[in-house]
């Protein structure tokens, strides 16, 4: 036994430390909700994913915009787009007018699949990956039948990819594929809101 007046006992003059336990979530490995939504948090390589596939999104509209301002002047429509310095169809003829239509609904294709794979990230669906190879192949395709300009597109889109293919992400779709097979009512807008006093202390 040691002599509480013994200088040489060491343990009197420790503070005492209280043991304590991780949050109840923790212990039970549960997904811990975001207090805003109640969903599960989201990683900071979603939200860069989804910035990033609506900047790919806006780089095809530039990308497109600078072929039609080029397709619009009769000196610069032959090497306005590479479809058409393939194809050379005269200006004006049904020939042009068809690949002009191609190239619209090919650009509007590709900033559909950009906008799909960023949003449906952002709301953590494990799907969104394989979406998201498919908008850097459609914006490779583009480039190639476009022009360079396509890369403002095409390289945003691969850097959403990879951020898609992170190990946290992975983490992520696992926590939101549990939440909504628990069958969480998803939040509804009231159909009504009082301001001021409720009617029933009027």
């Amino acid at each position: 036994m040691t002599n509480p007046a013994d200088p040489r006992d060491t343990t009197a003059s420790r503070p005492k430390q209280i043991e304590t336990l991780p949050p109840l979530q923790v212990l039970r490995a549960d997904i811990v909700p975001s207090p805003r939504t109640g969903e599960p948090l989201r990683p900071a390589a979603a939200l860069v994913a989804l910035v990033v596939f609506q900047v790919a999104a806006a780089g095809v509209a530039v990308a497109y915009g600078l072929h039609w301002w080029a397709a619009v002047h009769p000196e610069t429509y032959p090497a306005s787009a590479r479809l058409i310095e393939w194809a050379a169809p005269p200006p004006g003829k049904w020939l042009a007018l068809t690949l002009e239509g191609a190239l619209a609904v090919i650009a509007a294709i590709v900033a559909a699949a950009c906008g799909v794979a960023g949003f449906q990230a952002w709301n953590g669906w494990r799907w969104s990956r394989w979406a998201a190879l498919v908008a850097v192949a459609l914006t490779g395709a583009l480039t190639a039948v476009l022009s360079w300009w396509g890369l403002l597109a095409a390289v945003p889109a691969l850097v959403g990819t990879a951020c898609l293919f992170l190990p946290r992400m992975t983490r992520f779709f696992r926590e939101f594929a549990a939440f909504r097979s628990a069958g969480h009512a998803p939040y509804r807008r009231p159909e009504r809101i009082f301001y001021g006093r409720l009617p029933r202390f009027r």
